[in-house]
């Protein structure tokens, strides 16, 4: 990635300000006055914003920022659609390093999944990923493991003989039955536990919150029409369970 689309990413996400008006009850509590944080964002398409109805505003890592850190806290959206591990490691880790944050959150999966990245490849990525963002245990870093993609309308288009209409298959190739995606998320967020776990960072447990969602019914409201990314709604979810962990930390 260029320096001059890097500096775009930088200057439209950098975002400061009041919480956002359309956040969630639960999200609406501010951290202990202190010094200034930097908080940076690390991920794909989702951190950027796609679904939400107003990606700038509605962002999870932004309402995670305006509602649930310090008033005083800055916050830099590094955030590539479609990044793997792998691509952040390239371009976006090297930023995030130079900017000497004291939170990161990280959310990339599903574009390895997509991609064929193997459950062991992804692991020692991800744990490169993860050790060198913690700094040496002075940087505060939270990671999402991966949600119950078989249940993404995008994901069930690239099934064999999948119905008409609907939104495209995310893939552009058929996918193997929902079992066997659901294996491959299964190994994917054991791979992610175990990175967590040597490099010391935390584990925000969306797999769980989208259990939860099938579970209730309510899993299509926080998916947006295309089928894959978080709607609005999807992305205050997730905000909310980032900042759940992040409370539970610092109450720690």
């Amino acid at each position: 990635m260029s320096l001059p689309l890097i500096a775009l990413l930088l200057a439209g996400a950098a975002c400061t300000g009041s919480s956002n008006d359309s956040t969630s009850e639960e999200l609406e509590f501010k951290g202990a006055t202190g010094p200034p944080l930097l908080y940076v964002a690390v991920g794909a398409s989702e951190t950027v914003g796609i679904g939400a109805d107003n990606p700038l505003r509605e962002a999870w890592p932004q309402v995670l920022y305006s509602a649930a850190l310090p008033q005083q806290t800055r916050f830099v959206n590094l955030g590539i659609p479609g990044a793997t591990v792998a691509d952040a490691l390239r371009a976006e880790v090297p930023y995030a390093l130079r900017l000497q944050p004291d939170i990161v959150t990280v959310w990339l999966n599903v574009n390895d999944i997509i991609a064929g990245v193997s459950p062991a490849s992804y692991e020692r990525n991800l744990d490169r990923l993860l050790t060198r963002l913690r700094a040496g245990g002075s940087t505060e870093v939270l990671v999402a493991n991966t949600p119950p993609v078989e249940h993404l309308p995008a994901f069930r288009a690239c099934l064999p003989h999948s119905p008409p209409g609907g939104p495209s298959c995310v893939t552009g190739r058929p996918l193997p039955r929902p079992r066997a995606i659901d294996s491959v998320v299964t190994r994917y967020n054991e791979a992610i536990a175990r990175a967590a776990a040597s490099s010391g960072a935390t584990v925000v447990d969306l797999h769980a919150l989208g259990v939860a969602a099938v579970r209730t019914n309510s899993y299509l409201r926080l998916v947006a029409e295309d089928g894959f990314h978080p709607s609005t709604a999807g992305h205050r979810a997730v905000a909310d369970a980032f900042a759940r962990m992040l409370e539970l930390q610092e109450g720690g």
